[in-house]
Parts: structure tokens; sequence; C-alpha cells
């Protein structure tokens, strides 16, 4: 990792990857290779690994709203039907 920060334009180079493939990274669809790059990056750039971090509790939280929620409740259809019930303004 500190051989990353004695060569600038791998830090740069490996900056730009990591940003352009953080989905594909935590998606698990990048390659072992690739994968490890961005693990070495994401331990040298508190940006990137931020990035990294906010996308997996982003993923983390939209995949909880598919789980049903206590009694039964659908939020999407109780939206549905407030806004079909609200009068006209």
């Amino acid at each position: 990792m500190i051989r990353q920060l004695r060569h600038p334009l791998r830090f740069h180079r490996d900056h730009r990857f990591t940003m352009e493939h953080a989905s594909e990274y935590l998606d698990g669809e990048l390659p072992e290779p690739d994968c490890r790059r961005v693990d070495q990056h994401t331990g040298v750039c508190p940006g990137c690994r931020r990035l990294v971090e906010s996308l997996r509790r982003t993923i983390a939280g939209l995949a909880g709203l598919r789980e049903p929620r206590p009694g039964g409740e659908d939020v999407a259809a109780g939206v549905i039907a407030r806004l079909r019930n609200k009068p006209a303004p």
C-alpha cells in the first residue's frame, strides 16, 4: 500500500478505476485481480473508502425495503391509498 503512495500516477489510475467500478465491486462482478486493486486502493484513499462504504450502506438500506413490514403492511400500497384519498387542490 505504501508503494501506491510513492507512485502518484498509479494512485490516480486506481482512484479513477475504483470510482468507476465501485458498484461492480460491491455486486461481486469484478474479477479477483480487480477486486484486490479496489481493496488496496481503498486502504490508502479515504475518499474511495467513503464512497464504497456509502454505497454498501445504500445497498443494505434498499435491500431492507424489500422486507415485509411488521403486520404485513405494504408501504407502497399505503402511500398509493393515501394519494387516492387526498382531495384535489
